[in-house]
């Protein structure tokens, strides 16, 4: 039998995805922006539930030792599903609903096809993602060619959610911008760390402890017992992300660069 019981996870990864989708078209019922505000809100904790499915499918699967081949296809299907198509219906929410863009207020048909452009990005990039490593595997030792998707798609879900987005009307447009270059990111050949296979240091343990934890105590605290900002999760997530989107290329060294260079000489011909 194919599928197992780590599969569950997946699926779990999949239902998460899903659940950002619907309740972003709930949300195009709102009439005004504040109410949309609010289904981009919990369409963003939907994607925080996929996340953590995703996180535990492989530890599952190492605890029952079921690792597979189609388990792999799997998760990486699942994470085509929540992290390229999910965000593309939050994206067009915000850009269509929750906010108005400065300099557009009397250009509705202009947001419009912004709305549309921005929501189809992540989508069109990860499906070509998906494709281009089917064709070409490529597997190297705890990297991730090209910016990951469940990066990418944490990054702008943490940035339409965050205080930041919400107080300051030119971050509206910083977002259409940042989606452009997280798409292309996902699509470059780029090398980022990755956690697959990679032995990591003490210090680093205690740093990735104190960014999952901080994310995590944020969410508890301020989703369910009020102590703190409701969005606090979705600011330590945007400020993390972007150390590992513009720092975190520091940590692979020139030789390993050089290598991955080599390996993807043929993959844009």
């Amino acid at each position: 039998m194919f599928f197992k019981t780590k599969d569950l996870m997946t699926v779990g990864n999949i239902t998460g995805g899903l659940a950002c989708a619907a309740v972003a078209m709930e949300g195009m019922a709102a009439t005004t922006p504040a109410q949309a505000t609010q289904y981009v809100f919990w369409s963003g904790m939907m994607m925080f539930v996929a996340y953590i499915f995703d996180s535990f499918d492989g530890v599952v699967a190492r605890l029952l030792k079921q690792a597979n081949q189609f388990g792999a296809e799997f998760d990486n299907i699942a994470d085509l599903v929540a992290y390229s198509i999910a965000p593309g219906f939050m994206l067009y929410l915000v850009y269509r609903k929750a906010v108005i863009l400065p300099g557009l207020e009397d250009h509705p048909q202009i947001q419009l096809l912004i709305a549309i452009l921005v929501g189809l990005l992540l989508p069109v990039s990860g499906c070509i993602r998906f494709a281009r490593f089917q064709i070409r595997k490529l597997d190297v030792q705890g990297l991730w060619i090209g910016f990951p998707r469940p990066a990418s798609a944490l990054a702008i879900v943490a940035l339409v959610n965050s205080h930041l987005f919400q107080i300051s009307p030119i971050m509206h447009w910083v977002g259409v911008v940042f989606v452009f270059g997280l798409a292309a990111m996902n699509l470059s050949l780029v090398p980022f760390i990755g956690h697959h296979g990679r032995k990591w240091s003490w210090y680093l343990k205690i740093i990735l402890n104190f960014v999952w934890m901080t994310v995590a105590f944020s969410i508890v605290l301020g989703v369910f017992f009020d102590v703190v900002p409701k969005r606090l999760a979705f600011d330590w997530t945007l400020i993390w992300l972007s150390f590992y989107l513009f720092v975190g290329w520091t940590d692979i060294s020139t030789a390993t660069r050089m290598e991955v260079k080599r390996l993807t000489a043929d993959w844009n011909d």
